[in-house]
């Protein structure tokens, strides 16, 4: 027994050697677009014992010679290590199994579909869209659209974008035959304000790439007002009828207390008597009506005018400037005063020896204003009066000697015996230190240069 098996395996292994060194035939699927031309490359060790089969019946080719149409190519590549069988526009006849056989052995196998794109369009109601249109859709309301594909092998996909997002609805697919050749999606959604396209994209083909039908959208919508009030003038309200809608609106209407007032998008009504306001308006879609507005004399929510507020900001600029302006006058007139004095604080102090205390009393209180009469220091030393002065004094003492000074010649210098009197600025005459206070009281009242000297 165990010696007929010896025999037995002596028999088989030139068969199991043989079989060892075949090759394992590579099988892979290929797809082409219809019309497109479409490249096989087999490894083959012989160029002249290379076959070409289609369907494993019919032979195409014996090395480099081709025995059917002229719609196939043959090249040899990679230094004779390749040879490449191209179909040339290949059609759906030319779908199936091709097969490269080397000395008799079979080496690949190709398994080509030939792919057919689809015809797109879409369908809106009971007409075919058109890209010279838009499809006119309503806010709020549902819309149907309809998404056909013919023709396509193999059959194919679709889905829905809104503006490059995926449409949010309900979409319903319906495959035909596949004979036929057809695939039907409706998309039902709700469009928005702002949609502006809508597109239907296919899907399912390897070789044909994803093709898109878009449209343009309209979404229609009715009014959406809104009444504007401002305060152009003193005495007038502007109403201004605002409002959003697709299409425009082709009718507006402004009402004052239940009355129309005018059809326009504006009117101006006068703002001395309350009243009540309210505005609407109407497209084919809809219409749309304002709340009512309470109007009073004056209106809280009217902003100011141009005219007053330019008004406001040149006062905020101007009052600082005039209170400053008045300060630094101020301070220069005190200046001036104080430089003044103490030009001649010795003749002040003399005049204070030399006028009787009555004079200088009737002199201070015939000033309105006794703050401004700084002539007198009171702190200085007073200076003793010499025999001349007190012989003057006792001559001046009655008022009719004292002489009356005319208010419009203050300024003019003291008389001739005021100079006489005048030896010294420790010395001066009673005339001319009346003149003195007279002088300075004239200046406050009708003003004059402190810069003058005496």
């Amino acid at each position: 027994m165990r010696h007929y098996l010896i025999q037995i395996l002596v028999l088989l292994l030139p068969c199991g050697i043989i079989l060892a060194n075949r090759q394992v035939p590579l099988r892979s699927a290929r797809a082409a677009v219809v019309e497109t031309n479409v490249t096989l490359v087999c490894n083959i060790s012989g160029v002249d014992l290379t076959i070409w089969m289609f369907n494993n019946s019919n032979q195409i080719s014996q090395g480099l010679s081709i025995f059917t149409s002229n719609q196939y190519g043959l090249e040899v590549i990679n230094d004779g290590a390749q040879m490449a069988l191209t179909v040339i526009i290949v059609d759906e006849e030319d779908e199936g199994l091709y097969s490269c056989r080397n000395k008799g052995d079979l080496v690949m196998e190709f398994d080509l579909t030939v792919e057919v794109p689809p015809i797109l369009q879409l369908e809106f109601g009971d007409s075919i869209y058109s890209s010279k249109r838009k499809l006119n859709v309503t806010f709020t309301e549902e819309a149907a659209v309809q998404c056909i594909a013919r023709g396509s092998k193999p059959l194919v996909f679709l889905r829905w974008e809104v503006d490059g997002r995926d449409a949010v609805g309900e979409v319903k697919t319906n495959h035909s035959r596949e004979d036929e050749r057809i695939t039907i999606s409706t998309l039902r959604y709700i469009p928005n304000v702002g949609d502006e396209t809508l597109a239907c994209i296919t899907g399912g083909q390897q070789a044909v790439p994803s093709e898109t039908v878009r449209a343009n959208i309209n979404v229609m919508y009715a009014p959406k007002c809104s009444l504007l009030i401002s305060n152009e003038t003193t005495n007038e309200f502007r109403l201004f009828c605002r409002c959003e809608a697709n299409p425009p609106p082709n009718n507006y209407g402004i009402y004052v207390n239940d009355s129309l007032q005018s059809t326009e998008r504006e009117v101006f009504i006068s703002s001395q008597s309350p009243a009540v306001v309210f505005c609407n308006a109407s497209n084919i879609i809809g219409v749309d009506t304002t709340d009512p507005v309470e109007l009073g004399e004056f209106h809280v929510d009217q902003p100011l005018s141009g005219g007053i507020i330019a008004l406001i900001v040149c006062l905020l600029i101007l009052i600082p400037l005039m209170i400053a302006l008045v300060i630094i006058c101020r301070r220069r007139e005190v200046k001036k005063h104080q430089s003044w004095v103490g030009r001649n604080r010795a003749t002040i102090d003399a005049c204070e020896i030399t006028l009787p205390k009555e004079q200088k009393k009737e002199n201070i209180e015939d000033n309105s204003d006794p703050s401004n009469i700084p002539l007198i220091d009171q702190s200085s030393k007073k200076a003793e009066p010499s025999e001349q002065n007190k012989e003057n004094t006792e001559d001046m003492s009655a008022p009719s000697k004292v002489p009356l000074m005319d208010p419009s010649s203050q300024r003019d210098v003291p008389s001739e015996q005021d100079k006489d009197n005048f030896q010294d600025s420790t010395n001066p005459g009673e005339g001319y230190c009346r003149s003195l206070f007279h002088r300075e009281k004239w200046k406050e009242e009708h003003g004059g240069d402190d810069d003058e000297e005496l």
